[in-house]
């Protein structure tokens, strides 16, 4: 390794972030880095590190040296200016400043230093304008680029704007070493298009079980409500683009009566207000359907509730990217149904682990759950489905590789 020391750094923190800055911590200190770990919520990162810390060499974590921090973040402002790229300029300054300044100053007081700073989830909305502010910065930088859609929907506009991504603008200044992205199918033209290293890293599931009675207590009462019934999930942020009303409306057609379909996870829906009482009313008015519209306490939990599943419905829309619930649905042997057309059906394909329907059609998508769910085995024997080779390929040991892959870059 050229490096010895980093600066690890995530300001968001709902959903799968925590989730991701442990894989990035505990690969970190699995090579042996010193790193200063900057998140909204240090205390709860550094219990999950705890918890999780099983896999790694204790020799390679005496070597290493984890300090926590709570970063800062600046509000928004001119956000009512027009153009209201003035404001995100300006924010972008302050920010990226910010953190480096954070960072310089924590070295400092504690004697050490930082080769570079990696970002653990880099999204378009906060890195469009990075490069503007790349003369007042010092340090170098890297990170994994979570949503690369141009490459997968090019010409599309990003989801809630009217802006096109642009990765080539972001990731072509001076002090970016190098991205990863968690889409091997798009390395080569993304490489090319930014002209610099791009790594494809392994999108790794937290394989903890449940072992509390706190962890499991929403897969039971997903349980009790079946009563026997076959169960399709549908889990993690709960917003439009996962397939919310494709799933409600699969749930309440003829045929459909015999399946439990469970929710659970955030309601995220910021701008049709209709559909958000149209989801109220499925739920209110069906009895085959169990919901729990609150975050997911945990990712125990949340392997409780697919444990607990015959079926997961990932049958998102217009979604080209990656998927954690596919990882998790690997580890635990779960047939998984997912949209034609992206990247997770072509690994659906590839490892044989589900249907493949088209998106936004209710009837396929129950079609595709009574198929599996009529005789699980029957389903299994004839797919012969490759969850252990998917489960090799998204290992926390290849992630540490490929990690030490784009940390070299620097």
């Amino acid at each position: 390794m050229k490096m010895r020391s980093v600066a690890l750094v995530e300001w968001n923190w709902e959903g799968h972030h925590p989730t991701y800055f442990n894989h990035f911590l505990l690969a970190l200190e699995g090579l042996g880095m010193n790193v200063l770990a900057i998140c909204p919520n240090p205390a709860e990162v550094e219990e999950l590190v705890n918890q999780t810390r099983q896999g790694v060499s204790t020799d390679r974590v005496q070597r290493s040296r984890i300090q926590f921090k709570q970063i800062r973040v600046p509000a928004l402002r001119f956000h009512n200016l027009r153009p209201r790229r003035i404001g995100s300029i300006d924010w972008t300054f302050r920010h990226f400043t910010g953190i480096e300044h954070q960072v310089l100053e924590w070295t400092r007081e504690a004697g050490t230093h930082v080769d570079a700073i990696l970002y653990a989830c880099m999204y378009d909305r906060d890195f469009a304008w990075v490069k503007s502010v790349q003369p007042f910065l010092r340090l170098p930088w890297m990170g994994l680029y979570l949503h690369a859609m141009s490459y997968r929907m090019p010409g599309r506009f990003l989801p809630y704007t009217r802006r096109l991504p642009c990765p080539e603008k972001m990731f072509s200044g001076r002090l970016c070493m190098g991205v990863g992205t968690l889409d091997e199918g798009i390395v080569e033209q993304f490489s090319t298009a930014i002209g610099k290293p791009v790594v494809a890293l392994p999108d790794v599931a937290d394989e903890r079980p449940a072992m509390t009675a706190e962890e499991r207590v929403l897969g039971q009462h997903l349980r009790q409500f079946a009563a026997g019934r076959p169960i399709v999930g549908l889990f993690g942020h709960l917003q439009k683009s996962k397939g919310i009303l494709t799933f409600l409306e699969a749930a309440r057609m003829p045929g459909a009566s015999r399946i439990c379909f469970a929710l659970a996870g955030d309601l995220l829906w910021p701008a049709d207000q209709s559909e958000v009482l149209q989801i109220r009313i499925a739920l209110e008015k069906a009895p085959n359907i169990w919901h729990h519209l609150q975050r997911i306490p945990s990712e125990p939990c949340l392997s409780d509730l697919i444990e607990a599943c015959d079926v997961i419905s990932a049958a998102y829309i217009d979604f080209p990217h990656s998927s954690g619930i596919q990882s998790k649905a690997a580890v635990l042997s779960k047939p998984l149904i997912v949209s034609d057309g992206y990247l997770m059906a072509e690994r659906s394909r590839r490892y044989r682990m589900g249907e493949v329907v088209p998106q936004e059609n209710a009837r396929a998508l129950l079609e595709a759950v009574l198929r599996i769910t009529k005789d699980p085995a029957a389903w299994v024997a004839n797919n012969n489905p490759l969850w252990e080779d998917y489960r090799c390929e998204h290992s926390f040991d290849r992630f540490k590789a490929c990690l030490k892959e784009l940390l070299d870059t620097v």
